[in-house]
């Protein structure tokens, strides 16, 4: 019977000792650099063992982000002697029946590489879809897990800078006031560089932003407002 235990003492060298078939090295980091990744983002990161009674047969590493409400399958393998025997598929089930038993997240996501056809039928098979976004060269697939998304929070990172200028262009033509501290490109990176811009969110999308007292919502998210400043005014 699968089921996932968090990574221990016990069974750290059983999962750094799981390895793919060479054909499949380009599609999936060492559990070694995964573990490591682990204790870097520890307030995040959850790594697995996935067993089959008392065999550590795969890996299993979730990026668990409650403020944002979302959760990344972050990395995901079989070792090459377990293989199609459906422990993927199986591992993937009980991640999922964890995430939503939480009560916490609204979304899943994960992401596959290009030509990995097997991944990516997999994900298709649990629902999961491609949202058109391509991150570090692998392909985005998302799960979204209500119909009733609620307002997420996180602090926001170069790599949103993009979405956020956006977002503000949008806004400004729109004649809306945006955040002092977010007027312009200059003040806005020197803000995202100091940690002082936090991104509002909506099944992992950027719907707003908060920066020094003051918020702004998109115009197409507006029936969010008042849920965005109760979010904020917790923080």
């Amino acid at each position: 019977m699968i089921r996932l235990e968090k990574v221990s003492e016990e069974s750290f060298f059983p999962v750094v000792r799981l390895k793919v078939s060479p054909e499949q090295e380009n599609f999936v980091s060492s559990n070694l650099m995964s573990l490591a990744q682990a204790w870097l983002y520890f307030d995040m990161a959850k790594p697995f063992a996935i067993l089959d009674d008392d065999t550590v047969v795969g890996f299993l590493m979730l990026d668990w982000d409650e403020e944002e409400r979302t959760v990344g399958i972050w990395r995901m393998m079989i070792g090459k002697d377990y293989q199609r025997k459906g422990y993927g598929r199986s591992a993937l089930i009980e991640a999922l029946k964890m995430i939503r038993s939480s009560g916490k997240f609204d979304m899943v996501y994960l992401s596959y590489v290009s030509g990995n056809t097997a991944a990516r039928e997999l994900y298709y098979s649990l629902g999961f879809r491609e949202n058109g976004v391509i991150e570090d060269d692998e392909i985005v697939m998302t799960l979204p897990l209500t119909d009733q998304p609620k307002v997420g929070t996180s602090i926001a990172g170069e790599d949103d800078l993009e979405d956020m200028l956006r977002l503000i262009e949008e806004e400004k033509k729109l004649g809306m006031k945006i955040p002092t501290s977010l007027e312009t490109e200059e003040l806005l990176k020197n803000a995202v560089g100091n940690k002082l811009v936090r991104r509002l969110t909506l099944m992992g999308e950027t719907i707003g932003l908060y920066s020094s007292g003051e918020i702004l919502v998109s115009s197409k998210y507006e029936k969010y407002l008042d849920e965005a400043k109760e979010k904020v005014s917790s923080l």
